[in-house]
């Protein structure tokens, strides 16, 4: 049994930029809206297909009045989730919309009110074992959250960062100087990169979603091997050669299977 209580937990507690919304208005301003289907995706990366790794079920609906006039509905959900190979106890959410809603100064009936109540219930539940956790916790929101997301994605960049050896870096490059002819070493040196760890692993994701080379996912692979990262950019990487239909090393595994068995 696995003494790493957290491993799930940090597998799934952040949230890809291009699953992120700023929340232009309301008391919610300035928040990041979190897309529902990603939440989904997390629970199935962590504890696999929804009926067989994890499940859930609507333990009730309810409405009440508004005192603006307007009509709110809730729905409570109970998440079930297998954790080496055992069924664990239920945890629940609870979560709110409106089937009445005011609209110009109408009210307005919404069809989809006791949908986005389970939705927002199910988004509650997941908090318990660290669906998004990093955005709820206030690390990674607001203009902070979103900083330096979109940068480009460089093997070069991540390497310096994401190896964490500043000062066996700094001896290479004395090294190299040394080698280097003089007039050479008057070339001026690029910036820095001052970019966290964290920023970088985000920068890394929204890449990977995007890329059209698979070199991107090789790199990155082998960038955050043996990181706290690892398995969550592994996973990423599977599922972007999965939707431009690249091979991977268990497709292929997959496919050599039934010759392996032929030739036996």
């Amino acid at each position: 049994m696995t003494t790493n209580n957290l491993k799930i937990w940090n597998d799934v507690k952040q949230t890809p930029s291009n699953f992120l919304k700023k929340i232009e208005f309301g008391y919610l301003k300035g928040k990041s809206d979190i897309n529902p289907q990603w939440r989904l995706m997390a629970m199935t990366q962590a504890f696999g297909p929804v009926g067989h790794g994890w499940t859930y079920r609507i333990v009730r609906t309810w409405s009440e009045a508004a005192p603006n006039g307007s009509i709110m509905c809730f729905a409570e959900v109970a998440v079930k989730t297998k954790f080496e190979g055992a069924w664990g106890e239920e945890f629940s959410g609870i979560g709110g919309s409106e089937i009445v809603e005011i609209a110009k100064g109408q009210l307005k009936a919404s069809d989809e009110g006791y949908k986005k109540a389970v939705t927002d219930a199910l988004g509650v539940a997941f908090k318990a074992v660290g669906v998004a956790a990093d955005v709820y916790l206030g690390n990674y929101d607001g203009s902070k959250y979103l900083y330096e997301y979109d940068h480009a994605y460089q093997a070069d960049k991540i390497l310096t960062q994401s190896q964490n050896q500043g000062s066996h870096q700094s001896n290479q490059q004395q090294n190299q100087n040394m080698q280097q002819p003089v007039q050479q070493q008057t070339t001026p040196l690029k910036p820095k990169d001052t970019r966290t760890q964290q920023q970088i692993y985000n920068s890394a994701l929204a890449a990977i979603q995007k890329t059209e080379d698979k070199s991107v996912l090789l790199t990155a692979a082998k960038t955050f091997k043996g990181t706290k990262y690892e398995t969550h950019i592994n996973n990423a990487c599977r599922a972007r050669a999965d939707q431009m239909g690249w091979p991977t090393k268990q497709t292929q595994q997959n496919q050599n299977s039934p010759q392996q068995a032929m030739h036996h």
